[in-house]
């Protein structure tokens, strides 16, 4: 028979270990009759040779195997029962730890949803990313570079250890059927889905034949698009669309669960169709590709076959491929800087978990004191270490498991709302749910917890002195308790230290950040995206003068002041970056500096609030056929020029112009990666180039790209229906989109920063208030044992402040070894703060000046009460105590 079988027919198990017991007795009670005995001789007798009846039963369930489980079992019964008696001790660590585990599970879901979780595609352990590598490509400024579409063409047909897939991000202008609205487009190979494992909700997904030029136009839509401009109605699959003009049938519905690695796109359409120019040659290098390993294959191998290839490459195509190669890697989540800032959360609320932990350690460590008596009593009566230390270590994972299932009900509802309170989007904020390895961490963080907060009274368990202790009267405080205690202080004091520094410097780094000037007037400016009607978009004169007509038409909106162009906005996302260089000496490509460059119109400078320092800004007779013109930043131009005046020299800017570009004006540097990312960027130089000035052969890709500013005598968003009804021209075609203010754009730069104060500041909060209960509760503890010294002390003439300075001086020590640790450990978490908190400087001292002190007022407060009680002693009453 199993153990578990034993265990499931217990008491059947005991009825039989009864009449066995009871038949071997009366058998040997018999024989002894038999052999002349009187019958209450002959029982008593027989009972002393069988031995005491419970010993046997003892010995007889030790020997099934079950009996560490039973006792288990009776462990967690009599826990329950104790937990029952004292409601208010209950109840206090109980929340303490739901609290604690709470927290920590809400942050460990969103970490394990954005970080750790694979991606949502079959097989995502064999899904690599192909990105491409070269000499002068700057990863790290820059990020890792794509492919351009003839390598990618290349690579896929030659490639036999991995299946390659590739797309491009874009957009369209979704004409009809309804009202045209601007989507967000992917072009993708045919290959992508069956790479990515991804079956069609309805219809089809693209043919390898419709991956081409020339082919019928086809669209799969977006499931979110999908039911959003459909209705999710499956009949929409073969019907037409028409996007940018040109009609689309409609082949298939991808799954609710599709992203391209970081979004849902509204429609995709085969790659190989479009026929623009940038995709056809090698300069351009604008596919993401994504691939899957052959069946045996390893990254390794396949990553030797595209160096290979890149090689071939190099030799075929020197001017463009001739430093160019590949580099292959394991697909991963894209998630910016979240991460960071995720694991620096989940670091907080470890720590204020720590702090929950101390808290209910010392309130257990306290009631092991109170319990010495009954634990001593169990030692008397044959209770081993062992067995003492699995009993306590039982209570307090019951408790702990209690705890984490109010602080799993805590997390389902916090949840929610912390995900929707998140600065921006979070990445894969869809991956985010309390599954099953959220729910083991908590059940683990229990466990844990549970153990760190009952491991000291288990082995604080009485083995010595028994007879002391069971003495009516006898129970003392040890000095052994009292540094457990004092431990538990020291250590709550450090944690919150450690939160609360955090907190104060993200504090003043934000205080300062706030305090920056943008480089330009925020107020009353409006940003938006702009779609040209399609219809515009074959020919670069009729590109110009629509956009000519969106300038006139704007400025007749009542409440518009004056309105500009722009392709590049400062603190939205998107850039374009340059190289330049002063002379017509040419340094190699690698080594030349970067700058931000924008393309404006004329009254981009009074939009914008943006000062002139030296020269003029563009105006009308800045055209295509004149002399090519730029205006610089002060940046730029202290690191070309120095000290020089720089209107009227030239910079050459090989990637927009052949001809060397005269410098016309100098304007005032502008915050473009945001109040707090600016001063850490690599590239900060900026330049600005007159729109009318963009070549013909840009003018179709910079028209997906340009935005509307426009400077409002009123409040601008309450412009933006007026514009977008003014701005559909005559055809009624064109969307404005996308929609900001510049004080919103501006603010957001600061928002994770400012997320994380609050987050910090809560945590720290919290933490600061366990410490302090952590001491008041210690401190009440020890003075409460202590009251017969304290009698004794007033009886021989000390005075109440002196028994009271007696109670604070022992704070005080405890709370200076806890600041002494935590200023430590303080300083090594400001300098992963500086590392990954954009716009915080070095390590600030002052903020060490200014938060430790709130704490240890905090905690002298705390140390007031139990201090005045011990002042206040009757001699005579605890006297009688003894």
């Amino acid at each position: 028979m199993n153990w578990w079988q034993r265990l499931l027919r217990r008491n059947k198990m005991e009825q039989q270990l009864e009449k066995e017991l009871r038949f071997h007795l009366e058998a040997h009670v018999a024989e002894l009759i038999a052999g002349g005995l009187d019958p209450v001789e002959a029982r008593r007798q027989a009972r002393q040779r069988l031995g005491g009846p419970e010993q046997v039963k003892e010995e007889c369930r030790d020997a099934r195997g079950t009996r560490w489980l039973e006792d288990f079992g009776h462990d967690c019964h009599y826990a329950l029962r104790t937990l029952r008696q004292r409601p208010g001790f209950s109840a206090v660590a109980l929340l303490t730890l739901a609290l604690g585990i709470g927290a920590t599970t809400v942050m460990f879901s969103v970490v394990n949803g954005v970080l750790l979780k694979p991606l949502p595609f079959s097989g995502p352990s064999q899904l690599v990313a192909v990105h491409g590598q070269s000499d002068n490509w700057n990863a790290q400024a820059f990020g890792q570079q794509n492919l351009a579409y003839p390598d990618f063409l290349d690579c896929s047909r030659q490639a036999r250890s991995v299946s390659l897939s590739g797309w491009l991000l874009n957009g369209a202008m979704l004409n009809a059927p309804g009202t045209p609205e601007y989507v967000d487009l992917r072009e993708v190979s045919s290959q992508v889905f069956a790479v990515l494992g991804i079956t069609p909700l309805h219809g089809r997904f693209f043919l390898p034949d419709e991956d081409r030029p020339g082919t019928a136009p086809v669209v799969v839509l977006g499931y979110g698009f999908w039911q959003r401009r459909f209705a999710g109605h499956p009949s929409v699959v073969g019907t037409s669309i028409v996007l940018d003009g040109k009609s689309y049938s409609v082949v298939g519905i991808a799954p609710a669960s599709f992203r391209l690695v970081q979004s849902e796109p509204d429609v995709m359409t085969p790659l190989g169709q479009d026929t623009a120019a940038f995709l056809r040659g090698r300069q351009a290098h604008p596919i993401t590709t994504v691939g899957r390993l052959q069946p045996g294959a390893t990254i390794s191998q396949a990553q030797q076959e595209l160096a290979l290839l890149g090689r071939n490459l190099a030799v075929q195509y020197p001017d463009t491929n001739g430093s160019r190669s590949f580099l292959m890697e394991p697909l991963r989540p894209r998630v910016g800087g979240v991460g960071s800032t995720l694991w620096l959360l989940l670091g907080a609320v470890g720590i204020v978990l720590l702090i929950a932990c101390a808290n209910v350690a010392g309130l257990f460590l306290a009631r092991a004191v109170s319990r010495e008596r009954e634990l001593a009593m169990r030692v008397a009566l044959g209770a081993s270490r062992g067995r003492l230390v699995r009993q306590c270590l039982t209570e307090s994972s019951v408790l702990a498991v209690f705890g984490g299932v109010l602080g799993v009900l805590l997390a389902s509802a916090g949840l929610g709302p912390f995900v929707a309170l998140w600065p921006g989007s979070l990445p894969r904020a869809d991956a985010i749910a309390l599954d099953t390895n959220v729910l083991l961490f908590a059940l683990g963080a229990s466990l844990v917890s549970g153990l760190l907060f009952g491991l000291a009274p288990a082995l604080r368990a009485p083995f010595r002195d028994l007879e002391q202790k069971l003495r009516p009267g006898g129970r003392t405080i040890a000095g052994g308790s009292r540094r457990l205690h004092g431990a538990f202080v020291v250590s709550e004091v450090a944690l919150a230290i450690v939160l609360l520094v955090a907190a104060g410097l993200l504090g003043r780094t934000l205080l300062r950040l706030s305090s920056l000037e943008p480089g330009l007037d925020v107020r009353n400016v409006l940003i938006a995206r702009m779609a040209l009607s399609p219809s515009t978009l074959a020919n670069p004169n009729r590109m110009r003068a629509a956009w000519q007509d969106v300038l006139n038409r704007a400025r007749r909106v009542p409440g518009v002041q004056s309105v500009a162009l722009v392709d590049t906005v400062p603190m939205r996302e998107g850039n374009n970056q340059l190289s330049y260089w002063n002379s017509a000496a040419l340094p190699p490509e690698n080594q030349r500096p970067f700058a931000l460059a924008s393309s404006v119109t004329p009254d981009y400078l009074s939009v914008m609030g943006m000062p002139l320092r030296q020269g003029r800004f563009f105006d009308e007779h800045d055209r295509l056929t004149s002399e090519p013109v730029v205006v610089i930043d002060e940046v730029l131009a202290q690191q070309s020029f120095g000290g020089e005046n720089p209107e009227g020299k030239h910079l050459w800017i090989p990637d927009m112009a052949a001809q060397p570009m005269r410098i016309v004006g100098v304007v005032g540097h502008v915050r473009h990666w945001g109040l707090a990312g600016d001063d850490q960027a690599q590239v900060r130089a900026q330049l600005y180039y007159p729109f009318a000035q963009v070549p013909d052969s840009f003018m179709r890709r910079w028209s997906e790209l340009i935005s509307v500013a426009a400077r409002t005598s009123t409040p601008p968003l309450g412009l933006v229906e007026s514009l977008r009804g003014e701005l559909r021209g005559t055809t009624g075609d064109q969307v404005l989109y996308e929609p900001h203010s510049m004080e919103e754009l501006v603010h957001g730069t600061l928002a994770p920063e400012r997320f994380l104060l609050v987050l910090f500041g809560v945590f720290a909060t919290l933490a600061m208030a366990l410490a302090c209960i952590g001491i008041y509760g210690v401190l009440a503890y020890l003075t409460g044992q202590r009251v017969p010294e304290m009698g004794l002390r007033m009886a021989l003439g000390a005075s109440e402040s002196s028994v009271q300075w007696l109670v604070l001086r022992q704070s005080l020590r405890m709370v200076a070894l806890g600041v002494a640790i935590g200023t430590a450990a303080a300083l090594a978490v400001a300098r992963i703060l500086v590392r990954n908190v954009e716009g915080m400087r070095s390590v600030d001292l002052s903020t060490f000046v200014l938060v430790i002190p709130v704490l240890v007022l905090a905690a002298l407060l705390a140390s007031w009460l139990p201090a005045y009680r011990a002042g206040r002693v009757d001699p005579v009453t605890a006297l009688r105590q003894e």
